[in-house]
């Protein structure tokens, strides 16, 4: 089966699950899929600093206009013209660019690969069986709520957890197209490592729907009542190099600059040995999505402190220790049960091994994926029969 993947190529969790995904898919399928890629114009410093993840793909540099809306309605349709424009020619290139596959996987987040240029894509003739995993919803079609009917013009759409899915359902999207299929992970050999401090993961926006705030002021609790028993708090993600100035203001606003080790942006390679060398794995999360750096958490045998949001329920299981959103008080307590007995948390990282094993193994979602690409195959062929035969017979019947 040959497969193309239209997939962020940067040093972002979507390059990273694009490239791991496309590695256990070959491994499969045992040839040499297809990458088209190109710059998404978001602006963050990964995107705009051409930080590849690989340059093993078929790459295009093509302007995207801002999303900026002027307070002057002509300055808006002027630059609405534009938007439209290039969304049109992008979608045009990533189809022209495809090398006739069996499978031609986008990878949804935003801008030139969010869902206007998806729509645009899904809109083109082919003969390639067409798959869609939605990462995030932009603002353009949750303010248009029918345009998302156009994901039904995909053979199939993937999302990694219960909450998305019912989301798009209640956008139109039918429930057959919708298939779950979680995030994955590799899972690493053991470490001897010794083992020390919290990991928190800030996604690509550290301020918006991680909970860091909730998880502030557990910390402040937890230094109050056993200053020397607190550990360092090590803080990574993919919002860039540079430690946001928000999230320095609100350590400061706690007390707890000095408990905090800034890593921000670090290579995907780094995440399992800094999660094999950390005690605890703190995921607060209000919204965003959590499922990559739960199911490293997990191969990791972490135990992780997290809501019931942002995928954690479908990735986790019965494996995670579980809070309410929002409430440091809770927060606290389940990290000092914790941090206070070793074998609790041995307990609760061979949960999580087991679970990473069984549910989130690259190998067990290429399988997933494998069967979703065979389905949406033969219902392509099936419908293109079927026009086929339809026209002959409208032709005989001329």
């Amino acid at each position: 089966m040959r497969v193309s993947f239209i997939c962020c190529p940067f040093k972002t969790s979507f390059g990273a699950y694009g490239s791991a995904l496309k590695s256990a898919i070959e491994a499969k399928t045992g040839d040499k899929a297809q990458w088209v890629a190109s710059n998404c114009g978001c602006g963050d410093p990964i995107e705009s600093g051409r930080q590849f993840l690989t340059k093993e793909c078929d790459y295009f540099d093509m302007p995207i206009p801002a999303d900026y809306r002027s307070d002057q309605l002509w300055k808006r349709r002027v630059r609405g013209v534009a938007r439209n424009m290039f969304v049109q020619l992008r979608a045009r290139k990533y189809e022209s660019m495809l090398d006739h596959p069996d499978v031609a996987h986008f990878q949804q987040v935003l801008n030139g690969y969010g869902s206007k240029v998806l729509f645009a894509w899904l809109k083109q003739a082919t003969t390639s069986a067409r798959v869609v995993t939605v990462h995030e919803l932009d603002p353009e079609q949750t303010e248009n709520p029918k345009s998302n009917l156009n994901y039904n013009r995909a053979d199939a759409v993937i999302v990694h957890c219960s909450e998305m899915k019912e989301r798009l359902i209640s956008l139109g999207v039918r429930p057959e197209k919708l298939h779950v299929v979680l995030h994955g992970t590799s899972i690493p050999a053991p470490s001897a490592a010794p083992r020390t401090g919290i990991v928190f993961y800030g996604g690509h926006k550290l301020m918006s729907g991680k909970g860091i705030e909730t998880l502030f002021r557990a910390m402040t609790l937890l230094q109050q009542s056993s200053p020397e028993a607190l550990p360092q708090l090590k803080i990574h993600g993919h919002y860039g190099d540079a430690t946001p100035a928000d999230g320095l203001k609100l350590a400061a606003k706690y007390d707890l600059a000095d408990r905090i080790v800034w890593l921000n942006q670090i290579p995907e390679e780094a995440m399992v040995p800094l999660y094999q060398e950390s005690l605890l794995c703190v995921l607060p999360f209000t919204g965003s999505f959590a499922g990559m750096a739960a199911s490293v958490a997990a191969a990791c045998q972490l135990p992780i402190v997290c809501t019931r949001k942002a995928g954690l329920p479908d990735h986790l299981g019965d494996a995670g220790i579980w809070i309410d959103e929002n409430d440091h008080v809770q927060l606290a307590a389940r990290i000092a049960e914790l941090l206070a007995s070793e074998a609790l948390r041995r307990e609760v990282g061979a949960r999580l091994l087991q679970r990473a094993e069984q549910a989130l193994s690259w190998n067990v979602i290429a399988n997933q994926t494998m069967a979703i690409y065979k389905e949406a195959v033969a219902k392509k062929s099936a419908a293109i029969h079927g026009d086929a035969a339809k026209k002959e017979t409208e032709a005989v019947m001329a």
